[in-house]
């Protein structure tokens, strides 16, 4: 559909009696509705015409099609703040990226959960928003249902450490599973990015020493070996089973990739059923042959085409001499 089509048909009392019907046939009208938003978005047409044809369909209750034509550059961000405040075509707004002024009228009148992800993130690598500013908007919203705001920044680098300061006494203070779940991948993420170090990880995991925190950070690799010790550390410390089957699981992995491995531990490590593991024992050019042949005929299990296509990879390029690309 041309945008002129659209524009002209829109203005048109008789065109969109035709229109809506067609709309609402059991047919697949899917192709349709996105021509319509396609050529609403990319009209020529002026704020007062944008404003005029979405009041149009939202009178004769079909509200839906107005949403292509907020999209357009020419629509007016007094009338986008005019719809906020009348509650109307809130899906729409609350989904797009701005303005900002706009997001913030929607997290403020609808609590809308994607507007709010989208100024929190935005708040917290914008240098022009102040950590004070950032800290009173994620302590006013973090607790929308369906936000995910908290966990959304858990593994994100703010633009200065006063903001990730005061995202992680946040997360000290609140005490929903969100939140516990939040700080789980931030200890995580302080164990892997660059601008952390052990001492910061450290500090972190004594204000969460809860089990699972402590438990999912030992499933990631961790290059650093300050951080990697100090996790290990605290795994064998802790009376946890979970953190113990973690750190066996993570002990597992390191040696499925080790360039020592020997027969008896390859036979040990292939009896389990963790897919991480045998995918790493698969890809080991230390792996027995007859295991590697047993991995690659693996069906019903785990990640079976995984582990299959690795052994059969590095039987195929231990058979040429070729040594197999790092697990």
């Amino acid at each position: 559909m041309s945008t002129a089509t659209l524009v002209a048909g829109m203005a048109c009392p008789s065109w969109r009696r035709d229109l809506y019907p067609t709309l609402e046939t059991p047919n697949n009208t899917a192709p349709l509705r996105n021509a319509i938003e396609r050529a609403a978005a990319t009209a020529a047409v002026s704020a007062a015409e944008l404003r005029r044809i979405v009041e149009t369909v939202v009178a004769e209750g079909h509200e839906d099609l107005g949403a292509g034509f907020l999209d357009n550059p020419s629509m007016s961000e007094a009338y986008l703040l005019q719809l906020c405040d009348r509650g109307v075509l809130i899906g729409a707004l609350g989904h797009r990226t701005g303005p900002r002024s706009l997001l913030l009228r929607m997290c403020e009148v609808h609590r809308y959960p994607e507007s709010i992800l989208t100024v929190g993130l935005e708040f917290y690598r914008d240098p022009a928003v102040r950590p004070d500013e950032f800290a009173a908007f994620v302590r006013r919203y973090h607790d929308v249902p369906g936000g995910w705001l908290l966990r959304a920044l858990a593994e994100i680098d703010p633009d200065s450490t006063r903001k990730q300061t005061a995202y992680e006494d946040i997360l000290g203070a609140a005490s929903t599973d969100l939140a516990w779940n939040a700080a789980a991948f931030h200890a995580r993420h302080l164990a892997n990015a660059e601008a952390s170090d052990a001492v910061r990880l450290a500090d972190f995991l004594d204000r969460h020493p809860h089990a699972h925190v402590l438990a999912l950070v030992l499933e990631s690799p961790v290059p650093d070996p300050a951080r990697n010790e100090l996790l290990e550390d605290r795994a064998r410390a802790s009376t946890d089973p979970h953190v113990a089957d973690a750190l066996r699981r993570r002990e597992h992995r390191r040696l499925a990739s080790s360039s020592s491995l020997d027969a008896e531990e390859a036979a040990i490590l292939a009896a389990g059923d963790a897919p991480d593991v045998l995918v790493l024992l698969a890809a080991n050019p230390r792996t027995p042959r007859p295991i590697l042949r047993e991995l690659s005929r693996r069906r019903a299990s785990r990640g079976a085409r995984a582990i299959r296509n690795a052994a059969t990879d590095t039987l195929r390029r231990t058979a040429r001499g070729e040594e197999p690309p790092a697990p």
